[in-house]
């Protein structure tokens, strides 16, 4: 699918439930309840199946399975096999706080999983536990060995955030020395409960990537939202992914499906087109995906205005 900037949209981001077992000071409210059986109560496991399987016949071939946290969802297994067995998409991948991953892997990786995004913003177990509120890192840890171990490509996705763990960044680069990991620091964006510490904990993490000498650009045969950059002699990466001070809009090449049933064009505008009715009408459905695609907007305007006009909080989009 091409959009009417001449974009090639092959990218689908799945949020498959709102719910998480974590609540991170950035992305979920503290005081946020859901049922002990909630998962999703408006798509089916058929019907992401239908989605998945339609948007496979229009041209998508990356597919990233999010939440919330994927790991609650019980049918993630039987959905990661029909989409590489049945919709034959192999670049497969989950963005997960990696809690229960380790647990998980093995099973995932047999039915076609390649990659995972690990959110970690700490690399002390005293910190971990307080930005997500009570997650325990020792089994991130073991989850990423496991993953790494498996063969499943690892990114770690931390967000830096000035005066809590801007004092960790040189320890999460050491890592991409000693192990094939992609590290990739994001920058605090003022989207849902992260406008609540955006003001003081906004951190330029262009500026910080600059300043170190043994650091050099690399450049990448895939389209990534980040920049990389490379010790010599190094086993992994480094990432940054700057949407405040960098925009990659004219690289974009994803959509997001949200756990309701909507599409968003672009994670930082309030627009979203809502796809259940369309749900089991094949024709229908690759029609008017093929509209939605055209009205993808050219850019967000975070670098212009600070603020993302997002009426959701992150947990609700998705990584």
């Amino acid at each position: 699918m091409v959009d009417k900037y001449g974009r090639n949209i092959n990218y689908v981001r799945i949020s498959l439930t709102d719910k998480c077992n974590l609540r991170c000071i950035y992305c979920m409210p503290s005081d946020i309840e859901f049922e002990k059986n909630y998962i999703n109560d408006v798509l089916s496991l058929n019907d992401y199946k239908f989605i998945i399987k339609g948007m496979s016949e229009l041209g998508i071939n990356k597919v990233r399975f999010t939440g919330g946290e994927p790991l609650l969802y019980p049918n993630l297994v039987d959905l990661i096999r029909y989409t590489y067995e049945e919709c034959r998409i192999d670049d497969i991948g989950i963005t997960t706080n990696g809690i229960r991953l380790h647990e998980m892997a093995y099973e995932l990786y047999q039915n076609g999983l390649k990659s995972v995004n690990i959110s970690m913003d700490s690399l002390k177990e005293y910190k971990y536990k307080s930005i997500t509120r009570g997650g325990d890192l020792k089994d991130v840890l073991k989850s990423i060995h496991k993953c790494l171990s498996l063969g499943i490509k690892v990114k770690i996705n931390c967000v830096v955030i000035k005066g809590f763990n801007d004092d960790e960044l040189l320890d999460f680069m050491l890592m991409t020395k000693f192990y094939p990991i992609d590290v990739r620091f994001i920058e605090l964006m003022p989207l849902g409960e992260a406008s609540k510490v955006y003001k003081k904990g906004y951190f330029n993490i262009g500026q910080m990537i600059d300043s170190i000498d043994e650091l050099y650009k690399v450049s990448s045969n895939k389209k990534s939202a980040a920049q990389y950059y490379k010790y010599d002699g190094a086993k992994g990466r480094v990432g940054v992914i700057t949407p405040m001070s960098c925009s990659f809009c004219s690289e974009c090449n994803r959509i997001r499906v949200t756990a309701n049933g909507n599409i968003k064009l672009c994670l930082h505008s309030k627009e979203e087109i809502d796809i259940k009715y369309y749900l089991n009408k094949p024709l229908i459905f690759r029609e008017i995906m093929k509209e939605m695609i055209l009205e993808k907007p050219e850019k967000h305007y975070l670098n212009e205005n600070r603020f993302s006009d997002t009426n959701r909080r992150m947990y609700q989009i998705g990584g």
